[in-house]
């Protein structure tokens, strides 16, 4: 039994088996003899690519060729464990791995590599597993063409030698470059930073100035290369500038996507229909669009505060609150904040958090959008919803709700509640003899003196055609409580013109005085008849009391 080489510097493990030849053959066979015949390529021990022997049986159209090495068929990502899988095929003797090709990077194949310096003088890749054929290597971006070339050039940049690099990055011949001016070939835009490059390099001999530029290649297209000059223009025996060309079009190609979708981010941010605000973590503004400025009143702001200058007093503080949260823990919140220059403007203000790979937060993003005319629809549907639209005063609904709300409070500290049941005297045969309007009118006119004769914190409401319900808080007896109806007789009872008659409005007025909790509905029904009772009796308001004790 004959063994493989093992390569020279490298160790094998310990749970390691080196394949002996027989294995191998068979490995050999079968992948050779595979009904889809699988692709291959030769390699040195190097992992480069050679030609392909001619005494392997492989059909010419599966043997990859034009590629420098098996790594330029894959994924990015599978390179390092096809780097592994190859330095264990040169311990053992073969090896196998998961990988994706390029042409297909969603179907996963198996790379075979085996070592055949025994059979073949070379190393073998074989691609199993694959529909997909791989062909030349003309779109695959190559891990081994020139990146560096050196120019040799005196001292007015004149070319007086290439390499062959130079040929392979830029497509120019030697002849083509000889005598030529350096200024000719770098791009017009780049040409001022390029002089002052070229010149501070002859004022310092010893400096070496780093700068990428375009320099136009012979089908016209422009290659970034980055320029290290070595002047040696003071060495009798080489007296010129040796430069070392790095070609850096890929990353400034990744420099230039990213400042475009910046531009890009930027543009979207001019086009929306909202302030758009980025700070970093010491709260200072990288980037806000336009429309910002006319939303906070402020332009040419530097930190987000300064923005936020004209911000109602409570709101900037429930905003500094969400702002800090955000800053500290990375929790966004939405919070309403209204501004008073250059108008009073209601907007919301939504706060995202910006964090690095190790979530650390280092800043955020705040989007201000005008909800002004949204409030405001918002408020006039919460009008509509709580306050008749005839009177002003409480609808049925929103009046009823309160009186549950302050039924249960009553008593203690609080003294007790007077409910009024107000209903107006004759007014059916005001409506009858002076029409609706003037009906609606007498409503208008009863409601307003309600609210004016309330206390304060006292609520007026209608309960629906000539009804109204008055609550009043802090009433510490039922003899309190009657003055209130009385004094709210009076306030009713004034002259008023309506149309061209002159009326004084009357009402019968229900009281009810209670110091303990009691059922809304019950405490209505209670204020009802003693309304009914001062009807009947037309002598004023009618007082029903139901104190704790009783």
């Amino acid at each position: 039994m004959v063994q493989p080489e093992a390569a020279a510097g490298t160790a094998r493990s310990a749970d390691e088996e080196i394949l002996d030849r027989a294995t191998l053959d068979t490995a050999l066979d079968w992948l050779l003899r595979q009904p889809s015949s699988p692709q291959a390529m030769a390699m040195n021990e190097n992992g480069l690519a050679v030609a392909m022997p001619s005494d392997v049986p492989i059909r010419t159209e599966n043997v990859l060729t034009g590629y420098g090495s098996v790594l330029e068929l894959c994924l990015p990502a599978d390179l390092p464990n096809i780097v592994e899988a190859w330095e264990r095929a040169r311990r053992t003797g073969g090896a196998q791995v998961a990988v994706h090709l390029r042409v297909a990077p969603a179907i996963p194949v198996v790379l075979h590599f085996v070592d055949a310096r025994y059979r073949y003088g070379v190393y073998l890749a074989f691609i199993a597993g694959n529909r997909n054929h791989v062909s030349g290597p003309e779109n695959a971006p190559s891990l081994f063409r020139p990146r560096w070339c050196t120019w040799q050039r005196d001292e007015l940049a004149v070319i007086t030698e290439i390499d062959e690099a130079t040929t392979a990055i830029l497509g120019w011949e030697r002849s083509d470059l000889i005598g030529k001016r350096t200024l000719e070939l770098v791009h017009p835009d780049d040409r001022p930073l390029a002089i002052a490059n070229w010149m501070q390099m002859l004022a310092r001999p010893g400096f070496h100035p780093r700068a990428p530029f375009r320099y136009r290649a012979r089908d016209g297209r422009y290659v970034w290369l980055e320029s290290t000059h070595d002047n040696r223009l003071a060495n009798p025996q080489s007296k010129h500038v040796v430069s070392q060309m790095l070609d850096v079009s890929e990353r400034m190609d990744a420099i230039e996507a990213l400042r475009e979708n910046e531009r890009l981010l930027r543009r979207l941010t001019e086009a929306l229909p909202i302030g758009i605000v980025q700070i970093d973590a010491a709260r200072r503004i990288v980037h806000a669009n336009e429309r910002i400025d006319g939303i906070t009143g402020v332009a040419g702001a530097v930190t987000i505060d300064e923005h936020f200058a004209f911000a109602a007093a409570p709101d900037r503080a429930a905003f500094d609150a969400a702002l800090r949260l955000l800053l500290e823990r990375g929790i966004g919140s939405e919070v309403e904040v209204t501004f008073a220059s250059p108008h009073d403007r209601r907007c919301s203000v939504s706060l995202l958090a910006l964090a690095g790979d190790d979530g650390t937060i280092t800043g955020a993003i705040a989007c201000l959008a005008d909800i002004t005319e949204k409030v405001r629809l918002r408020e006039e549907l919460e009008a509509r919803a709580t306050f008749d639209q005839l009177t002003r005063c409480y609808n049925r609904q929103a009046i009823l709700e309160r009186l549950t709300l302050v039924l249960p409070s009553a008593g203690g500290v609080c003294g007790g509640i007077a409910v009024l049941f107000v209903d107006l005297d004759g007014f059916k045969e005001i409506n009858d003899r002076l029409g609706h309007a003037a009906g609606d009118a007498l409503l208008g006119i009863v409601g307003e003196r309600l609210g004016g004769n309330a206390r304060a914190g006292d609520i007026v409401g209608r309960l629906g055609g000539d009804e109204f319900l008055v609550i009043c808080h802090n009433v510490d007896t039922p003899q309190h409580a009657l003055d209130i109806a009385r004094r709210t007789s009076a306030a009713i009872a004034l002259p008023t013109v309506l149309g061209a008659e002159s009326i004084v409005p009357g009402a019968s007025i229900g009281v009810v005085w209670t110091d303990r909790p009691l059922d809304s509905d019950a405490i209505v029904a209670r204020a009802d008849a003693a309304m009914y009772e001062s009807k009947r009796r037309a002598a004023g308001p009618v007082l029903h009391a139901l104190k704790a004790s009783a």
